[in-house]
């Protein structure tokens, strides 16, 4: 089933670019980009130990999306034994829907190269993939409601996200976030708190436990008088692991 869903969200690619040539240019956008990150961090959680690239692209229309992400570090240390590399890769597909304020997501997380996860890309068997897929939705914030909410449980993916008494079993670990959207002068700013409500070997929890918090900040950085810079820093703190981290994004 999952890989029906997988070549059924190409398929829609496909028919969404033949789609667009006779589509008003209003009503379809096609969007491409790349971000360089000091670091890859995720809900509280380094992925990776080095900077990342981070390529990206989506087909929207109206209020539809599809879209591919992905990071890779772009400096690791190499394996003694195989001198093979250990940097962090990761390739997900999405697919969104937004209506007014709300939005639908689900999205599928493959792990390149991981140690320890199946590599073979179509195989979707919960007990051995190495994909995990997440359903969530979202409240996104607007001019009158300065917080957006998001809410995600991981539907499949065993070897990702396995029960803390049987790893044979899938945890359907759930995540929710919590953002203050704010503005100062030219800056954007997002000061957040992400929590799961249980435990779990995926975040890292035993309980209930707030893992993931922190503030953004966002500024264009004008270069030219036509081309500017967006860059984002994020200082976050995983009261669980008792860490800290401060990472830059510049969006390309």
């Amino acid at each position: 089933m999952k890989t029906k869903f997988t070549a059924l969200l190409f398929l829609a690619s496909i028919s969404l670019s033949s789609f667009a040539q006779d589509s008003k240019v209003s009503n379809f956008n096609l969007s491409v980009g790349a971000d360089v990150a000091s670091m890859y961090l995720w809900r509280g959680l380094p992925q990776g130990s080095g900077p990342a690239i981070q390529p990206w692209g989506e087909w929207s229309y109206k209020g539809f999306t599809l879209g591919a992400w992905g990071s890779y570090e772009l400096s690791a240390p190499f394996n003694d034994l195989n001198k093979t590399s250990t940097s962090f890769k990761e390739v997900d597909l999405y697919a969104k829907y937004t209506y007014k304020d709300f939005s639908l997501l689900y999205v599928d997380l493959f792990f390149p190269d991981y140690v320890g996860l199946d590599q073979n890309y179509f195989n979707f068997k919960n007990a051995t993939t190495g994909h995990a897929a997440e359903l969530a939705l979202s409240f996104n914030g607007s001019e009158s409601i300065p917080f957006s909410v998001y809410g995600g449980i991981i539907l499949y993916g065993t070897a990702i996200d396995p029960k803390v008494g049987d790893v044979t079993q899938l945890n359907n670990s759930t995540y929710f976030e919590i953002n203050y959207l704010g503005k100062f002068k030219d800056y954007s700013y997002n000061v957040f708190a992400g929590f799961t409500p249980s435990e779990s070997i995926l975040y890292n929890t035993k309980e209930f436990s707030v893992f993931n918090l922190g503030v953004s900040a966002k500024k264009a950085i004008k270069v030219t008088d036509d081309f500017s810079l967006p860059i984002k820093l994020t200082l976050a703190t995983n009261p669980v692991n008792e860490k800290i981290y401060m990472a830059a994004v510049i969006s390309l």
